[in-house]
């Protein structure tokens, strides 16, 4: 619940923020680097993130979190109210949301993984992928007719909202581990080496990995270009573009029930691979649709690919380590969707040069050539997942 509630209020404020920022200044790049410093705190802090659930609760980890956007939430609601919110003030909320979010891996979806015994952890992770594609499609839909009818107050107090229900769930989460021993930083660093480590000596966790980094390199970043095509090209108002946006959570919302109904252990890895490749083929239709349509319809098949390569993505992680490395392994993993700073400013340099069909076009093609040379080096990713 607490992952879903969180999911909607991102993905509804990025919307929202992408279409305030392009109407403000007209530039393709200021939008993506909306998205781009939401991202850039996995980048920066997951390694150190994923070190912290060994000497700190995991409710008080989240509980800080909370408190940290509920704050940011306010000071921008109060800002928009009686004032205009500039592009910077915009992009330091989206900041601090990524500082947050750099907690959902090694603290949230570690709980989940520590919860349900393995013989049922595909569903588990199946029902939190269901929960958070299916507000990842209500985000941006109603963040793009609350921008159109309630303005960015509107959007703001949406969002307090949402995370203030947060807060209230995570005073109900379990306590936790127990602190034990010094949080030097020396100790931190040392646990940080110990996760890089336990990930390059395991073949199946490093490619996992590795196709995560691709898809954050080329296959996310092209759904930062949604509300320039939607304004520019085909002329659309903010609540469309939030629908169209939506369809892709639609999307990730059919492929997680599909995967819950159809998913077996001993396909995991196949259905992470082909998850990722499918998203990236339809991004190519995405890239060349000149209608809303067919975009609208492109977005949906990216969904479904996006649900197989999320629910996957923490899954073989979990199945794949041991219980004492995983905390360090989920760092790991924001590091490499942290690597999305990369794949959202060469997209949006791309499409400020040539325009953002081609960058499209072009994030797409080469995200298909670096998926298919990670398989041929590390084969195992296509082999059977032991159950």
């Amino acid at each position: 619940m607490i992952g879903a509630l969180q999911s909607a209020a991102r993905w509804l404020e990025l919307l929202a923020f992408g279409v305030y920022v392009y109407d403000l200044t007209g530039s393709p790049l200021l939008v993506t680097l909306v998205t781009l410093v939401k991202i850039a705190p996995l980048a920066i802090f997951g390694p150190v993130a994923g070190a912290l659930p060994s000497r700190y609760t995991p409710r008080g980890l989240y509980l800080a979190g909370m408190i940290l956007m509920l704050l940011t939430t306010l000071a921008g609601l109060v800002a928009a109210w009686f004032f205009s919110l500039s592009v910077w003030q915009v992009l330091l909320i989206s900041f601090i949301g990524g500082l947050f979010w750099v907690l959902d891996f090694p603290v949230r979806r570690a709980l989940i993984g520590d919860a349900v015994p393995v013989s049922v952890l595909g569903k588990a992770m199946g029902m939190d992928t269901i929960a958070n594609n299916g507000t990842r499609m209500l985000g941006p839909l109603l963040g793009g007719a609350l921008l159109q009818y309630a303005g960015l107050i509107g959007v703001l107090f949406t969002a307090l909202v949402f995370y203030a229900m947060c807060f209230v769930l995570t005073l109900k989460l379990q306590l936790g581990r127990v602190i034990t021993g010094s949080a030097d930083t020396h100790g931190l660093l040392a646990t940080v080496r110990q996760g890089m480590l336990v990930v390059r000596r395991d073949p199946v966790l490093l490619g996992t990995l590795m196709v995560t980094v691709i898809y954050n390199l080329f296959g996310f970043p092209m759904l930062s270009l949604v509300p320039v095509l939607g304004r520019d090209e085909l002329q659309l108002s903010a609540s469309v573009i939030g629908l169209l946006a939506s369809m892709e959570g639609a999307g990730a919302l059919i492929g997680g029930v599909l995967f819950l109904a159809l998913g077996r252990v001993s396909q995991f890895r196949r259905i992470y691979v082909l998850g990722v490749a499918g998203g990236l083929v339809s991004g190519l239709v995405y890239a060349v649709s000149t209608g809303a349509l067919l975009m609208g319809m492109a977005l949906l098949l990216v969904g479904v690919g996006s649900a197989c390569f999320a629910a996957m993505q923490s899954t073989l992680l979990i199945l794949n380590s041991q219980l004492q490395h995983r905390s360090q392994v989920f760092g790991m993993l924001s590091l490499s969707i942290g690597t999305g700073l990369i794949g959202f400013t060469q997209i949006g340099l791309i499409a400020s040069w040539l325009g953002p069909r081609p960058a499209l076009l072009i994030s797409s093609t080469l995200g298909l050539i670096a998926l298919v040379a990670v398989c041929l080096r590390w084969s195992q990713l296509t082999a059977v997942q032991p159950e």
